[in-house]
């Protein structure tokens, strides 16, 4: 009895060993007839039994399976795996490994293409979604980047889309890594310059920011975004003559940009050149009538040079009527100027308090008070 027992109980161990073959087979039958929740099941014993779990057909037919899981149009399967996708790129990664005689490299190869373009196309959808999912996206150009380099390949679309997603995702290390890794390789987007410049400054480092955009403008010396990036940045560190420099060469090339005669004007100002910053602010109203900023600049600019004025006055002699006299009218002149501009400004933004105020300032010193009534009551309904 006990020999008969031990023989039974071989039987049944040699009829394990042998099953998973079949069962291989099987699955690949199913994924032929399309029966992938079938194919799936019948796959997964055979990963790990040691009679095909070293064989690379089976890790072939489980990427092809899982692959085809992924891309299926029918919900049902689709939901058989929501990781579908990278347990079809590992399947095919261990192939490769096992394949020593390369019987199922080429087809692999092909399938990885396949898997790379459906994670970029993931990476995608998941960047433009409302609201964007720019972690989720990063994670996807990523893989979409190492699925390349399994088979040698390099993807600098998808490296630079890693680096996008990442910055957008105020992943700033990542995004570094991608976009140092696309430049060294001279990929061919300015953009990557003007993120490495913005990253720079997120982290508070001016000097670099500068030192990445001159590296590029050196590379693309007509490219406009990076002269204003370059400039934006001498502007907020006070960098007054390097900032012209940039701006001037911007008006030569975009003269009808109302937005660079506005900060020729804005650096002018800070430069104490009241004369050219009047000149510029005139261009940039007359480009865009209704730019608030410029109207509000340019008014406020008269009221400053009427304040000096009268400022010049009030420290004159009593004795000296005459020149008092001469000085209120020219300031009274200069005030009258700004009105227009402060009007409208007031017209673009009707809350904005400071270009009330200045009004009021205006129509009280030059005796308008059905104006100044009308600005009192607006300053009324704000408060």
């Amino acid at each position: 009895m006990k020999k008969i027992s031990l023989i039974f109980l071989m039987m049944i161990a040699a009829s394990f060993v042998f099953g998973q073959k079949p069962l291989r087979t099987t699955a690949f039958n199913n994924l032929r007839k399309g029966e992938l929740d079938k194919a799936m099941q019948n796959i997964e014993p055979t990963i790990s039994d040691p009679t095909t779990m070293n064989d690379p057909k089976t890790w072939f037919y489980r990427g092809n399976i899982y692959l085809q899981i992924h891309m299926s149009e029918n919900p049902a399967y689709k939901a058989l795996d929501s990781d579908a996708l990278n347990k079809a790129y590992e399947s095919y990664k261990k192939s490769i490994e096992l394949d020593t005689k390369k019987e199922y490299y080429t087809e692999t190869i092909q399938n990885m293409l396949i898997i790379s373009e459906q994670l970029y196309n993931e990476g995608v959808i998941r960047f433009t979604a409302d609201p964007p999912q720019y972690l989720a996206a990063m994670k996807s150009f990523e893989s979409a980047v190492e699925v390349n380099k399994t088979f040698g390949n390099t993807d600098t679309l998808a490296m630079f889309n890693t680096a996008l997603a990442a910055e957008n995702a105020k992943e700033f290390g990542k995004a570094k890594l991608y976009y140092n890794k696309v430049k060294e390789m001279n990929y061919p987007q300015p953009l990557l310059y003007n993120s490495l410049a913005s990253i720079s400054l997120e982290e508070g480092d001016t000097t670099a920011a500068i030192a990445v955009l001159a590296e590029g403008r050196r590379k693309y010396p007509d490219n406009f975004n990076l002269l204003i990036a370059e400039t934006n940045i001498y502007l907020s560190s006070n960098q007054h003559d390097k900032a012209m420099a940039n701006l001037q060469e911007a008006v030569k090339t975009d003269p009808m940009n109302p937005t660079i005669h506005y900060a020729v004007g804005v650096n002018y100002a800070l430069m104490n050149n009241a004369g050219e910053a009047e000149k510029a602010y005139i261009k940039a109203v007359e480009l865009k009538p209704d730019y608030f900023e410029a109207n509000y600049n340019l008014g406020a600019l008269y009221v400053n040079q009427a304040a000096q004025i009268i400022d010049e006055a009030n420290k004159l002699p009593l004795s000296a009527t005459k020149e008092y006299d001469e000085l209120k009218k020219q300031a009274d002149d200069i005030l009258g100027k700004s009105i227009p501009y402060l009007e409208t400004a007031s017209r673009l933004d009707p809350s904005d308090k400071n270009t009330l105020l200045s009004l009021k300032e205006i129509y009280t010193r030059l005796q308008m008070y059905e104006k100044m009534k009308v600005v009192n009551d607006k300053l009324s309904e704000l408060e």
